[in-house]
């Protein structure tokens, strides 16, 4: 869902939540990314924590609900479905389309996960989100700092991705206690890793959008800062479940 491998932010637009200005500078376009994240995370635990409050008070028409095959595989393929979609999506249509598929994108990911709060206890949770924010901070902040290439990391992330995908897959048959910590410990290392390469993927865009005019134009700004939050979102939510994974204790 994630083509990290991808060329990205050539000929790109960005939207801000609430600002219309046809000029942007570098700060203000770093604030526009962080401001999306912020907001699908909020919308994507809240939609969670919302549901999940619900099924731990017995709420059967919730439960049920959540629990439907339908709605069960309808959620994984529009998730999926979502996710291919929105880089091309972006790129091409209105930056008030990009924004509406963003942040349909992160309510389904709550819907998908509100799950934990019956699977796991409320503890766990906690201590896996504000390690992931402490973790997701750090390696935002290198990403942003370092002088070193993480360009050419690209690809070996990518192939790191797909070798947990396939093994997560292969143990949905095994059930095999080691290949669990591999794909967790595994995946708190990629996702972790690729928080700071998309980190200076994001500041590198920007810096191209405002190298030859000292500014750079709202719409082109605007998919930037989408497709940035999009990227920093995955990175975040895939490390918090990692590290739940690591965390969780069962209720």
């Amino acid at each position: 869902m994630n083509p990290y491998n991808q060329g990205y932010g050539q000929g790109y637009s960005t939207a801000t939540p609430g600002s219309y200005a046809n000029q942007l500078d570098f700060a203000a376009i770093l604030r526009q990314v962080y401001l999306w994240l912020a907001i699908g995370l909020l919308l994507g635990f809240g939609v969670a924590l919302g549901l999940g409050q619900q099924m731990s008070a017995g709420n059967q028409a919730v439960i049920q609900t959540i629990e439907n095959p339908i709605v069960l595989f309808g959620s994984i393929i529009a998730y999926i479905g979502v996710g291919f979609a929105f880089y091309p999506v972006v790129r091409r249509a209105s930056p008030a389309v990009g924004a509406a598929l963003y942040l349909v994108f992160t309510a389904i990911f709550g819907l998908m996960t509100s799950v934990i709060f019956i699977i796991y206890t409320a503890s766990s949770i906690e201590m896996a989100f504000l390690t992931t924010a402490a973790m997701f901070g750090v390696m935002t902040l290198l990403g942003y700092t370092t002088r070193l290439d993480l360009s050419k990391l690209g690809a070996v992330f990518l192939m790191a991705l797909v070798g947990i995908i396939i093994v997560m897959v292969v143990n949905f048959f095994l059930q095999s206690a080691l290949l669990y910590w591999i794909v967790s410990i595994g995946g708190v290392i990629i996702f972790s890793g690729l928080t700071a390469y998309d980190t200076q993927w994001i500041k590198r865009q920007a810096l191209a959008l405002t190298a030859s005019s000292g500014s750079a134009d709202g719409a082109m700004a605007q998919r930037v800062a989408l497709l940035g939050a999009f990227r920093l979102f995955l990175d975040f939510v895939n490390l918090f479940l990692s590290l739940l994974r690591i965390f969780g204790r069962g209720q």
